[in-house]
C-alpha cells in the first residue's frame, strides 16, 4: 500500500500564486475594458484609470481599479439635478450660442450616469466565469 504525504505549505504557496496569476490578469482585463468603455471628451480620464493591488495581512489579496481624477465617480455614477453657484466671483461666467452669458446661479440638470468601470467589471466577470457578488 502507497502512502501519500502532503506538504500543506507548498500546497498553500501553490494555490496562492495561481490566484494571485488568475486575479492580475483578471484585474487588468477589467483595466483594459473600462479604458474601452470609458466615455471621452479630453482623454484625461480615459488615462487615469489604473489598476492598484494590495495584500490584507499578507492572507488576501485586493485589486483595485479605478481613476483619481475628481470627477470620475461623477462620470461612472451620474449626478442629480443641483445649482451650481461661482466660488472666487459674484457671477459665473459661460458662452451660449455665441452669446457670453453671466449668472449668479444656474440648476444644472444632473448627468446621465455612463457606468463604464461596472460595467468592465460585469463584463470580465461573466467571461471568466466568476459570480459576481454586490456587498
Amino acid at each position: 500500500m502507497a502512502r501519500i504525504r502532503l506538504d500543506r505549505a507548498n500546497l498553500n504557496r501553490t494555490f496562492k500564486a495561481q490566484g494571485k496569476r488568475e486575479g492580475d490578469a483578471a484585474a487588468r482585463q477589467v483595466v483594459n475594458r473600462a479604458k474601452v468603455l470609458c466615455p471621452v471628451d479630453t482623454g484625461r480620464l480615459r488615462a487615469s484609470i489604473r489598476l492598484e493591488r494590495r495584500s490584507l495581512l499578507g492572507l488576501r489579496m485586493r485589486w483595485t481599479v479605478g481613476s483619481d481624477v475628481e470627477y470620475a465617480a461623477m462620470v461612472n455614477d451620474g449626478t442629480r439635478p443641483h445649482k451650481i453657484r461661482p466660488k472666487n466671483a459674484k457671477a459665473l461666467r459661460f458662452v451660449v450660442g455665441g452669446r457670453v452669458v453671466y449668472a449668479r446661479v444656474v440648476n444644472h440638470p444632473g448627468t446621465k450616469a455612463k457606468p463604464f468601470l461596472d460595467r468592465a467589471l460585469r463584463e470580465v466577470s461573466s467571461q471568466r466565469g466568476y459570480d459576481l457578488r454586490q456587498t
